[in-house]
């Protein structure tokens, strides 16, 4: 389905086409390329290592970074003899697939192994002795799913951009977010927040080494889309990522008033709890070690590895030791006072996740469906919320859905997170992403879907190239150039790129970003009926 080409599929065909479409970009997900050419030899913190060129510019795949035992903090990984061959991406973190849909058969998937705390680096050419800006990107996936093959490559952003990006892989799922009382202690009172911490490694990894690469450690941004946004927010507010990096990138970043708002200690150890007795590990002195020998395989059967609605096990913890606040909390309170921030949301987020939590399953919405999950993840303003969006008012029930989703999950939160950095004093620069890659109306992901504008940014997305022409390319190249500028200088306004005001400005504007479009816009908490969320949480947010 491509723009401009508007479907009514029957419910099969439909689901079909799902199947395949997720097959897909599973498949996708795993094709890596070999090198095309010899590039110069990097020595690292571990030892030497040796690349690949292509795209036009030099690649380093699976550079090893940290090691970490089960559900302990990272440590540096062990070096090596010789030089080593950086031209695959490393296994994945331990995940499972998180959708109720059986797929057409995969002929491969990326492996899960423990062993999965690499980095990729992508380098322009001849970077050797400069002083490039560093763009480190935190891949999203509702902290369940997610690995760096999925983003291979940023090659016009890096050759264009003039900029290196580097993709770590960090732990996800109870792997990388269980909290104990257990783990607290064996660890000085950090609990929950291993993924996080998995990233803060890699932040000081780069730090110590992207010199050797041509980067400038002292220029380096931090970006990252849906969960990888929220990371993005988790180290803003972070103390222990204070000065790892200098601007920060949030796209679709739940970072307030979601379910993947971090909670309590409490609460996370609640959670904890509960996947501890469905593992069969009970609730004695025994529990944690229990945990650490059940295999991984048996781990990912938990249903909390799934991603089947809005609320969240797995997600980051105040833990009073890696974080001490939530983003809003730390924001509001000048945490990154002095750290750029670029942030936004898409136009009709909720598209994906009516595909995801329904089609997915089998289901095509209902006036009763969605009440039911509404009610699931709002049960004290479920009918405040029913009656605002009303299924009678949309063309679909599930254009009713996903204007729920939209609005609550990630356009009002990057209005509040947005205000509540101002307040704190970050400068700050917001937008709404409205194009429609697909179609702008149909079944399935209609809009600027969830996780639409992450292919204006890559080249190539599980190594396949991304086909824009026209006026996506163009928009694309805008979007492109508009991020690296605001990694070398810490604002997105320059010489042919549209004018940005920041949020601080009379009205608080935003720009809209569209292949049609791109000027500012006051309307976003009104389009978005943010007033009327402002007085509603997820009844899972308990702090």
């Amino acid at each position: 389905m491509f723009r401009g080409e508007i479907m009514v599929l029957p419910r099969p065909v439909l689901l079909r086409r799902l199947g395949v479409l997720v097959a897909t970009l599973a498949l996708a997900s795993t094709l890596t390329a070999g090198p095309a050419s010899a590039v110069p030899v990097v020595t690292v913190a571990g030892g030497a290592v040796s690349g690949f060129s292509r795209d036009g510019i030099d690649q380093y795949f699976g550079v090893p970074m940290a090691v970490a035992d089960r559900y302990a903090s990272p440590r540096p990984a062990p070096g090596w003899t010789g030089v080593r061959e950086a031209v695959r991406h490393d296994d994945q973190c331990p995940q499972a697939v998180p959708l109720p849909i059986d797929l057409p058969p995969i002929p491969a998937l990326p492996a899960n192994s423990e062993d999965c705390l690499g980095i990729d680096l992508y380098v322009p050419p001849n970077a050797a002795g400069r002083s490039l800006p560093v763009m480190v990107y935190l891949y999203g996936g509702a902290f369940v799913v997610g690995n760096t093959t999925q983003y291979d490559s940023p090659s016009q952003l890096v050759r264009d951009g003039d900029v290196i990006v580097a993709i770590p892989n960090y732990r996800v799922g109870s792997f990388g977010f269980l909290a104990l009382p257990e783990l607290a202690a064996e660890s000085g009172g950090a609990t929950g927040n291993q993924g996080i911490e998995d990233q803060q490694f890699a932040l000081r990894w780069v730090r110590d080494n992207i010199a050797a690469f041509g980067g400038d450690p002292s220029n380096v941004t931090i970006f990252g889309e849906s969960a990888g946004g929220m990371s993005v927010c988790t180290h803003l507010a972070s103390p222990r990522s204070a000065g790892l990096f200098h601007k920060a990138i949030v796209q679709s970043g739940p970072c307030s008033r979601s379910p993947l708002v971090p909670p309590s200690r409490e609460v996370a150890f609640a959670r904890g709890a509960a996947f501890a007795e469905e593992m069969g590990c009970g609730d004695g002195p025994g529990r944690l070690a229990c945990l650490r020998s059940v295999p991984v395989d048996g781990l990912l059967e938990s249903t909390t590895h799934s991603f089947t609605s809005p609320n969240a096990t797995w997600t980051p913890v105040v833990d009073g030791v890696v974080l001490t606040d939530t983003p809003e909390g730390a924001l509001r309170a000048g945490a990154s006072a002095d750290v750029p921030i670029l942030m936004g949301s898409n136009s009709e987020e909720g598209g994906t996740f009516v595909v995801l939590f329904d089609y997915a399953a089998g289901r095509v919405p209902t006036a009763e469906s969605v009440a039911a999950s509404v009610r699931e993840v709002y049960p004290e303003d479920a009918d405040a919320i029913l009656a605002t969006y009303p299924v009678a008012a949309y063309p679909t029930p599930a254009d009713a859905l996903s204007a729920v989703w939209t609005d609550s999950l990630f356009a009002c939160p990057t209005v509040v997170t947005a205000d509540a950095a101002r307040a704190g004093g970050a400068r700050v620069w917001q937008y709404r992403f409205t194009d429609a890659p697909l179609a702008p109306s149909g079944p399935l992901l209609p809009g600027a879907f969830h996780a639409a504008d992450v292919p204006y940014l890559f080249s190539r997305l599980g190594g396949i190239p991304v086909p824009w022409t026209g006026s996506a390319a163009a928009l694309a190249d805008r979007m492109k150039r508009t991020w690296a500028t605001f990694a070398h200088t810490g604002d997105p306004n320059g010489p042919g790129l549209p004018a940005w005001p920041d949020s601080g400005a009379s009205g608080h504007p935003a720009l809209q970003i569209d292949r049609d479009r791109a000027e500012p816009v006051t309307d976003v908490a009104d389009v978005h009926r943010c007033g009327f969320w402002a007085g509603v949480s997820p009844a899972d947010r308990v702090q």
